[in-house]
């Protein structure tokens, strides 16, 4: 599940509206509205905000996207052979290769 549609889900799980838990972050509903729909992007330091005001950990909140996204990669290479397995793997250690600063 994408980040936005998480925080949203929590939310609405809280039983808090959009207004309810801008009040509580400091920012501005329509705002918030913005990030829920990805509109705009988070930074960490609202990424923390939010998840304080739901009562989960941030990590709590990226994580179940990794996870989502590990998911997905290894459904997608599941039929593949060793060979192309390799592929990917070389593909993947060639991005992180390109990373700047890394």
């Amino acid at each position: 599940m994408q980040l936005n549609l998480r925080i949203r889900d929590l939310r609405k799980a809280k039983g808090l509206s959009i207004a309810d838990l801008a009040g509580k972050v400091g920012v501005s509903t329509p705002h918030l509205s913005q990030v829920e729909r990805g509109l705009k992007n988070l930074n960490n330091h609202l990424l923390v905000r939010i998840a304080a005001a739901l009562e989960v950990e941030p990590d709590a909140l990226i994580a179940s996207q990794n996870r989502e996204d590990i998911g997905d990669l290894l459904d997608a290479v599941s039929d593949l052979s060793a060979e192309d397995v390799e592929r990917v793997r070389q593909f993947a250690d060639a991005l992180r290769l390109s990373r700047p600063g890394e």
